[in-house]
């Protein structure tokens, strides 16, 4: 799991001098933070969901094909208490077999060079702070956050999920020992899309990222 240890920002500022005269000099000002606070992500099953050999007469000929349900458990533990969030890549990124919809799930890879397999999209539930119960919120920047508390809510590919506070808090929560439950929901493309003939894998690949907040 690749693991964001730091964000360190340039700012280049133009400093110009009184009554019109033009400056002859500008300061280049590099800002940021190292944090004491690291963070080690852990998936169970060692984070893969296999669904095994499918036999081809077991797929539908003109409707999506729905695997079953897997669970894998995420924990991150950090040293200290730290506000920290997860964020998710496809890393087959445009070979999700979904009708074009504006932000497409997780893809399973391609057969042929060009056909489409299918999709996967991840949904989270009992979220855990440091063994409490925490509602779970997400974010695409990492500055607004909203609720997603909803176990039916598709976490999108891209964004961010943490743990917000009490109540309706939609603020991160620092945390020390964060555990959540992520439900993995595989779709295969219709048969009839797809080349059944022979025999070929179902490649999806996705990274969980830890960023520092």
């Amino acid at each position: 799991m690749k693991q964001l240890l730091n964000l360190i920002t340039a700012a280049v500022v133009l400093a110009t001098a009184g009554h019109g005269v033009a400056a002859s000099s500008v300061d280049v000002n590099v800002a940021g933070s190292i944090t004491p606070a690291a963070c080690t992500p852990m998936l169970g099953s060692g984070g893969v969901v296999d669904h095994g050999k499918i036999s081809a007469k077991d797929l539908s000929f003109n409707v999506p094909t729905a695997l079953p349900v897997a669970t894998l458990a995420l924990r991150v533990d950090c040293v200290g208490s730290t506000l920290v969030a997860v964020k998710s890549r496809d890393n087959r990124a445009g070979s999700s077999a979904e009708n074009p919809i504006a932000r497409p799930n997780f893809g399973l890879g391609l057969v042929n060079g060009d056909k489409k397999i299918g999709w996967f999209l991840l949904k989270m539930s009992n979220g855990q702070a440091d063994g409490v119960s925490r509602h779970l919120i997400e974010s695409s920047n990492g500055l607004t956050w909203t609720d997603a508390s909803h176990p039916d809510l598709v976490w999108q590919v891209g964004d961010m999920r943490a743990l917000g506070g009490s109540g309706s808090d939609t603020a991160p929560l620092p945390v020390q020992s964060m555990t959540i439950d992520i439900q993995v929901e595989t779709m295969l493309a219709q048969k009839q899309d797809l080349p059944y003939q022979a025999e070929f894998p179902i490649d999806g690949s996705a990274t969980l990222e830890v960023i520092y907040l």
